[in-house]
């Protein structure tokens, strides 16, 4: 099981060094967060497409915060911004590669299109099988390491360098 995270303002959370965390004062990230998921798949509505969504990337689930993080969200979900596996995809703003990931989710989650992701319809578990076919999607893509889109990364430091675990 992975999460499905619509995550809007990713160019300014890279540019300001906000990273390492989703929060938010509801408890359905908790839930999601609970059944024990591997990545958070990020997706935005690309600029005038309404009604449509990008993949932005993919982040690899963590237990603890890897970076120094400041909240007063009482709901957090940690993702390791250090790890190879969490990536941003470089090429999924394509009209053809919108078109794809918009029709593959259209279906299944017809209700948070409709609402436009706002609230709770901007985050969705992903369950294995729609996994699968979302790796399959972006199997050919281009993509970086997260750090690399982050603007003065070397700021970027983690909590404990020496403790590299992973779920």
């Amino acid at each position: 099981m992975d999460i499905f995270y619509y995550w809007q303002k990713l160019e300014s959370n890279l540019k300001n060094r906000e990273l390492g965390y989703f929060g938010s004062n509801n408890s359905k990230l908790t839930e999601v967060a609970e059944r024990l998921p591997k990545r958070i798949w990020v997706f935005k509505t690309p600029r005038g497409m309404k009604g449509s969504i990008q993949l932005m990337g993919s982040l690899l689930v963590c237990e603890e915060p890897r970076v120094a993080i400041k909240t007063d969200y009482p709901n957090v979900v940690y993702y390791d911004l250090f790890s190879p596996e969490s990536v941003i995809y470089t090429d999924s703003n394509t009209p053809e590669r919108i078109a794809e990931v918009s029709g593959y989710f259209q279906y299944r989650f017809h209700t948070a299109f409709s609402a436009n992701f706002q609230g709770d319809s901007g985050l969705q578990a992903l369950e294995s099988n729609v996994v699968r076919g979302l790796e399959s999607i972006v199997a050919g893509w281009d993509k970086v390491q997260m750090l690399e889109k982050v603007e003065e990364r070397e700021k970027v430091q983690p909590i404990n360098p020496f403790n590299q675990q992973t779920r």
